[in-house]
């Protein structure tokens, strides 16, 4: 398995509250952290996101939003009233 390095910046508090505890090592910390909340965001909750899928196309089809637009044209559009 290979690794690719990460920086992480953190509060000059935080800092000093971790070279206190020197004992721990703080890359495990974070790399379990990481992996904790990766498992957590792959997860899905089934009945919500067949809910949300549904809302999704019944806005789709009224509809409302697009005018007809494709969603290409839309987002053309949003993208030049921010310039």
């Amino acid at each position: 398995m290979s690794e690719t390095t990460i920086s992480v910046r953190v509060d000059d508090q935080i800092h000093k509250q971790m070279k206190v505890h020197d004992e721990i090592n703080w890359s495990a910390v974070i790399r379990h952290a990481l992996a904790q909340k990766l498992e957590k965001m792959e997860t899905i909750d089934s009945p919500r996101a067949i809910q949300a899928a549904h809302k999704m196309d019944v806005l789709r089809k009224s509809n409302i939003f697009s005018q007809g637009k494709q969603s290409t044209e839309l987002i053309r559009e949003w993208r030049e009233k921010r310039k």
